[in-house]
């Protein structure tokens, strides 16, 4: 099986596997949001932000090393492995003496036991990011993508059961807990690889070399996505970040179905080109992929986020709906972003996403600080005017390196965006029009299907031979079994 195989068999896997575990960690999160508190969930999503944090300093960036690398080197992912061990150490000792009593000074006291319990996860997690990275450079995606399912399904089916029986707080601990136990208990048999007794130092001083760019990138990135709601948390209290993180579940969700495959695949994909110039084109075919593919989607979740969110939650979490629409708005830039900070790792530029991380990092302080103090809804709007200030940083970086002009990368995404806004601009006006008339579950469906109808008459009508390129650079790159369905979509809109 050749590279471009591997890359849509893979994605295919990681894409099936991540809708379905979606749906399941979904349902599961309103079955739970139903029977706990704003503050519980707030609870537990500022614990679990800096349990986030301390599994990327765990990891150091290794596991991509790993799949970065050219040939597999027994002693060099032994290497890998014991550091991996041994940050993991370090990062539950500041947690356990720093983390959780700040966290219990400045935030809530109740947070400090839920912390230290929960950083019994940064052990497993050291204990299998090498293995995963070789699952990943082997693109053995399914293995990966089967045991999220399952380890989804558990730990949900759990969750349920004690916050049923009054648990409260600690179903949501216990269930992450589970899923970790799980995912690594998963990843180490499937890997079938076991650490020798060797370590290189010269293996880690180039180790760090490379990955303590790409793991500070990762750290400053995850926290920059992150501190509105740290703010949030601190600022405002466990109840307004837990109606925060409800108006961005949906999203996480759809993040995880649409653009986590990608991202996870691509960098496998990318590693294995030598030239710099087909990394460049290779990157750029994804990019004009995936926008077809996910503008249209993460519109259309702002169209429809305030009905949806009444619908699935009930009428106390209205206001995470508007935090919904507004937050779907700003995810549409980091499909691109993303995509970029894939090919500058496959190429060795961890410094330069490290400077992204650190541009995103600072915008996302700033605008935080200042929008706090205006309420929920201001935080929303400023994350979404920064991310497409920020994305013009990526398009620069792509400039500088593979000389390919910031124009043309506009153009390949024209066509998907104008289409997906007009679908949103045409979805709101129904609303206004309709929308008090029909009730929520006869008008989210309609909502759904009009707006496909009017992003395909779109792409159809008005961007057709770019669309057309659209389908030729994806059934070139589907699995067999998705080519049929592809073309079939193709001869619907008359593609041809």
């Amino acid at each position: 099986m050749n590279l471009k195989q591997n890359l849509g068999r893979s994605t295919a896997w990681m894409s099936l596997a991540a809708t379905g575990n979606s749906v399941i960690s979904f349902i599961i999160f309103i079955v739970l949001s139903r029977i706990l508190s704003a503050t519980d969930i707030g609870l537990v999503a500022f614990a679990l932000i800096i349990v986030e944090l301390g599994k990327i300093i765990v990891n150091a960036g290794f596991s991509q090393a790993v799949v970065q690398r050219a040939d597999w080197d027994n002693t060099y992912a032994s290497t890998c492995f014991y550091l991996n061990i041994l940050f993991s150490i370090l990062v539950t000792l500041i947690i356990f003496f720093i983390a959780a009593p700040l966290v219990a000074h400045y935030y809530e006291p109740k947070s400090e036991l839920i912390l230290k319990v929960l950083s019994i996860i940064f052990f497993l997690e050291g204990c299998k990011a090498v293995h995963e990275g070789k699952l990943k450079r082997e693109f053995s995606f399914r293995v990966i993508a089967l045991r999220t399912v399952l380890a989804s399904l558990v730990s949900g089916t759990l969750g349920i059961y004690l916050a049923i029986n009054g648990f409260g707080v600690w179903a949501l601990v216990f269930q992450q807990l589970t899923s970790q136990i799980l995912v690594t208990f998963v990843t180490i048999i499937s890997a079938k690889w076991m650490p020798t007794l060797t370590f290189s130092w010269a293996h880690t001083q180039q180790l760090l070399r490379f990955s303590t760019p790409l793991m500070v990138a990762q750290l400053m990135g995850n926290l920059g996505s992150k501190i509105f709601e740290v703010l949030i948390g601190i600022l405002m209290g466990p109840a307004a970040l837990g109606f925060f993180r409800v108006g961005g579940r949906a999203l996480y969700i759809l993040q995880d179905v649409v653009l986590k495959p990608l991202e996870n695949t691509t960098l496998s994909a990318l590693s294995r080109i030598t030239q710099a110039d087909q990394q460049a084109l290779s990157v750029l075919r994804v990019i004009r992929m995936s926008c077809y593919l996910t503008f249209p989607i993460f519109f259309g979740a702002a169209a429809i986020g305030p009905e949806f969110i009444i619908l699935a939650f009930g009428e106390r979490w209205a206001l995470s709906g508007q935090i919904m629409m507004l937050l779907a708005i700003g995810i549409v830039p980091t499909v691109i972003g993303q995509q970029m900070n894939s090919v500058f790792t496959a190429s060795g530029n961890s410094r330069v996403v490290l400077v992204l991380a650190a541009i995103t990092f600072v915008g996302n302080c700033i605008v935080g600080l200042l929008m706090v103090p205006f309420g929920l809804l201001a935080v929303a709007c400023g994350f979404a005017a920064r991310t497409y200030i920020t994305l013009l940083f990526n398009l620069y970086f792509f400039k500088r390196i593979y000389q390919i002009d910031v124009s043309y990368v506009l153009r390949i995404t024209a066509p998907s965006f104008t289409s997906s806004l007009i679908m949103f601009a045409a979805l709101m006006s129904v609303k206004v029009i309709i929308g008090h008339a029909l009730p929520l579950a006869l008008l989210l469906p309609m909502l759904c299907i009009l707006g496909a109808i009017i992003y395909a008459l779109s792409i159809r009508l008005i961007f057709k031979h770019e669309t057309k390129l659209f389908f030729i650079e994806s059934i070139d790159l589907a699995p067999t079994k998705f080519k049929y369905f592809l073309g079939a979509i193709q001869r619907l809109i008359k593609i041809t």
